[in-house]
């Protein structure tokens, strides 16, 4: 953990918000610190770092559980690429559900 946290400034400024958000839930998962919840905290931390750098709370659907997992497996092995790319499109699809929700607010 100690490893973990040290690399995160690093991190932050090498990367894209949405790569370094991902790499950081990628990263916990990956170390598995926790004997629960580990995937939950990881889901939180890298909502936190969407939030500190303007993006919305975004969602892996269940319906998805199964390419997620596939991703961080990858990602286990050294590719995040699939992973960073899963959760990029997750944001995205969560910026266009907020949109449409403003859309939909504007109209009444």
């Amino acid at each position: 953990m100690a490893e973990f946290t040290s690399e995160i400034p690093a991190l932050r400024s090498e990367k894209h918000p949405i790569e370094f958000a991902a790499l950081l839930h990628l990263r916990l998962v990956t170390i598995h610190p926790f004997v629960d919840g580990n995937g939950r905290t990881a889901r939180l931390l890298m909502n936190l770092a969407l939030l500190q750098s303007g993006y919305p709370v975004t969602i892996i659907p269940p319906v998805l559980r199964s390419e997620y997992l596939s991703a961080v497996r990858l990602g286990n092995s050294g590719d995040s690429v699939p992973f960073v790319t899963l959760v990029s499109n997750m944001v995205w699809e969560s910026q266009r559900d907020y949109v449409r929700l403003l859309e939909n607010l504007e109209r009444k």
